[in-house]
This record gives C-alpha cells, sequence and structure tokens, in this order.
C-alpha cells in the first residue's frame, strides 16, 4: 500500500513538473512574469492527486473491469492516512461520494493576481 502511494506520488509530481516546464517553455516562451505561481503548481498537485484517487476508485468496479479491476482491498491500503477527514468515512469508502485527499487548496494572496 505505502509503496504503490510512494510511486503514485512521484509519477504524478513527474508529470506535472514535465507539464509545467513545457507550459512554461512553450506557451509562455520563457516569459518570467507568466511563471506559475507557487499557489497554482501546489492547486494542480493537489488535483492531480485527487484525479488519481479518483481513478483508483473507478478501476475497482469489477463489473464492467472484471478480473482487471483493481482490488477494493489495495486501493484501501494504499491511500489509507491520507484523506481528507478520514476518521468520518465508511471503513470501505471505495463508492462513497466526496472523498478526496487530505490536503487543502490553497487561495491566491489578496490584492494579487498569482
Amino acid at each position: 500500500g505505502k509503496n504503490r502511494l510512494f510511486s503514485i506520488l512521484v509519477l504524478e509530481s513527474a508529470h506535472l513538473i514535465w507539464k509545467l516546464r513545457c507550459e512554461r517553455t512553450i506557451k509562455f516562451n520563457g516569459d518570467q512574469e507568466k511563471y506559475h505561481s507557487e499557489t497554482e503548481i501546489h492547486n494542480r498537485w493537489v488535483a492531480s492527486i485527487n484525479r488519481r484517487l479518483k481513478f483508483d476508485r473507478l478501476l475497482t468496479n469489477t463489473s464492467k473491469y472484471g478480473r482487471n479491476a483493481l482490488k477494493e482491498s489495495l486501493v484501501l491500503r494504499t491511500w489509507s492516512g491520507v484523506l481528507l477527514d478520514e476518521d468520518n468515512l465508511a471503513d470501505n469508502w471505495i463508492r462513497q461520494a466526496g472523498v478526496l485527499v487530505g490536503m487543502a487548496t490553497r487561495r491566491p494572496p489578496r490584492g494579487r493576481h498569482e
């Protein structure tokens, strides 16, 4: 579970870094004024990890994926300990709506456009 979570975090982080570098180089043409803010990077990282959690949950559907489906126990072990308000979730939260990684998104500082 924990090794799998570590692998997911490393892969998702590397993919986000690659996307940000491509945007910085190609989309923004190296213009430092348009570089991503720390807040934007943080929020995009949280969104990517939450998206991966959602995919893991969806991939446990044995009706759709049959024997290729992920085992619920694997997904539960992988994400245990990092979920938002985990103490108030059911023991098997796979089908429960609104399950998110326990890290909030950030708001840009007031008066600044980040």
